[in-house]
């Protein structure tokens, strides 16, 4: 990881109590010459850790609307504090592949050990399937799928009629589906393909600590260290994982705006009207 990116996490993730990966999209530059807006778009992990302290620290943010992009299931399990946002959105890609899904149907006390045994379990059944494989066809999803279509689109179309409002989107992690919200964002208004993907990576940094902590209750499940392995990639973040949304995307549509157009639904107007409110 590069210094830059160090320099980067520590610019744009904010302190926020109970929170790992909340963060700034502002500053970055577009093709145009034109600027990302600071203060109004952000991207984080899910609210439910978010402390008093870090609901007091998000307040002067002035953040007008979450975009929550977790299951049903997830949200049950680990709904958001309120911080204050007057406007509630829950759009719901359902881009897990099988093997991810099984994360979020366990029990909130049992997850970590029924996720340890259920990939002992596929390991001994000869049926475990290498991680990069299933994440890289999810962001496959992402792109492809129409449950994901749906979703993303109806994130940029509330951006679009925010009015220049601060906003949040996030998942649970505020990794993948986050990620690849944020990567649409930023692409339609016009930021490069080498700065989203440096945006993406960010998380890498934030969760250092975080995964830390999650492999040493790992290893109090399992000495495996196939399975250790298996469980770190997990909760890693690589760039080959957004690249493959962004290349799918060029490949079939030439740029993430023609594929908001023509795949999404998003018209002209909304493009020009997110660039307006949000660039400088």
């Amino acid at each position: 990881m590069t210094a830059n990116l160090q320099q980067q996490a520590q610019l744009r993730t904010l302190p926020i109590e109970g929170m790992n990966n909340f963060r700034d999209m502002g500053g970055y530059l577009t093709q145009d010459h034109r600027k990302v807006k600071w203060n109004r778009l952000y991207r984080s992990d899910h609210l439910y850790n978010v402390t008093e302290n870090g609901i007091a620290m998000l307040k002067p943010l002035n953040i007008q609307a979450v975009i929550d992009y977790r299951s049903p299931n997830e949200i049950a399990k680990y709904p958001n504090k309120v911080i204050g946002a007057e406007k509630i959105y829950q759009f719901d890609p359902n881009a897990h592949t099988a093997e991810l899904a099984a994360q979020f149907t366990s029990s909130k006390e049992n997850e970590d050990e029924n996720l340890v045994n259920k990939i002992i379990e596929q390991k001994q059944n000869g049926c475990l399937v290498h991680y990069d494989d299933i994440v890289m066809k999810q962001y496959k999803n992402f792109v492809e799928k129409p449950e994901c279509q749906k979703a993303f689109a109806s994130m940029l179309k509330v951006a679009a009629n925010l009015k220049g409002e601060a906003f949040i989107q996030h998942c649970r992690g505020g990794k993948d589906r986050t990620g690849f919200g944020a990567m649409l964002l930023l692409g339609v208004l016009g930021v490069d393909k080498n700065q989203i993907i440096d945006d993406y990576m960010l998380t890498h940094i934030n969760r250092l600590e975080r995964n830390r902590q999650k492999m040493a209750i790992y290893r109090q499940l399992t000495q495996d260290q196939e399975v250790l392995n298996y469980l770190y990639s997990l909760i890693d973040t690589k760039p080959e994982f957004i690249e493959m949304s962004i290349d799918t995307i060029e490949q079939k549509y030439g740029s993430i705006q023609r594929y908001t157009e023509q795949q999404l639904g998003i018209s002209k107007a909304e493009i020009i009207q997110l660039q307006a409110d949000y660039l400088e």
